[in-house]
């Protein structure tokens, strides 16, 4: 699967499906930054790693989720440690609006020299601030994992996930999440299909404009839609402990 390299912006038609008990179903559309982590000098002056502006990325909310340990850095090491070999690393997220950002999932896409897709880590974060990392090597349809880390409060956590990615064309980036229970029945589904276009200065700022309440409104409709589900009288599972930062392979 190829995938352009280059910086990139587009949006993401992501769908939630409940598929059980109190059925419900919502999507929305998203703001997302495809950012080459090899390339940073050469973002536009709207953009910038580590800093506030108009676009930021801050190390603080991803990866190490340290200061002064850059996103490259982090997925280098990474890489270094499971032997993952590879040319560039694309970063797909929901960026911080003047400052403000709430990226339920990230992709740090490792790509060859051919932008061939070798490696996938996902980055997923909860409204509680905890974040757990699942690392796929080579492997990019239904690649299963274990539910590690609490996400909704109307979903349980014995459960494991099913995720397949898929790149149709150098522009195009989807992704598919199953959830199953215990029982290995389907109770949850989530999809983001996400067009992507090369980033200018022109295309860039008018996408901040256009977007400047991108992330409050991700964040406002998550939470909309779990007033929904509590009226619907959904069981509720009580959050139970916050976890630090982990990797899983599974």
């Amino acid at each position: 699967m190829e995938l352009n390299p280059n910086h990139s912006i587009g949006h993401g038609f992501i769908i939630h499906k409940r598929t059980r008990d109190t059925q419900n179903f919502f999507k929305y559309k998203a703001p997302y930054l495809k950012l080459n982590l090899n390339d940073s000098q050469s973002l536009p002056w709207f953009i910038s790693l580590n800093k506030f502006n108009c676009l930021s990325i801050f190390y603080r909310q991803h990866g190490y989720r340290q200061k002064q340990t850059s996103l490259l850095q982090f997925a280098t090491d990474l890489a270094k440690k499971y032997k993952i070999k590879f040319h560039h690393v694309n970063l797909i997220t929901i960026p911080s609006f003047l400052g403000y950002s709430f990226n339920p999932i990230s992709f740090y896409l490792y790509l060859d020299h051919n932008s061939q897709l070798v490696s996938i880590l996902y980055e997923v974060k909860n409204t509680f601030g905890d974040q757990v990392h699942y690392l796929s090597l080579k492997e990019f349809d239904q690649k299963q994992f274990k539910k590690n880390m609490y996400v909704s409060p109307f979903i349980e956590m014995d459960c494991t996930y099913k995720i397949s990615v898929k790149i149709p064309n150098p522009h195009q980036f989807q992704c598919y999440i199953n959830q199953f229970n215990k029982d290995q029945k389907q109770i949850f589904f989530a999809s983001i299909d996400l067009h992507l276009t090369k980033l200018t200065a022109t295309n860039g700022f008018l996408f901040f404009l256009g977007n400047i309440l991108g992330s409050l409104k991700a964040i406002i409709l998550i939470h909309i839609q779990a007033i929904k589900l509590f009226f619907k009288k959904s069981h509720f599972f009580k959050y139970s402990q916050r976890i630090k930062d982990k990797l899983y392979l599974d």
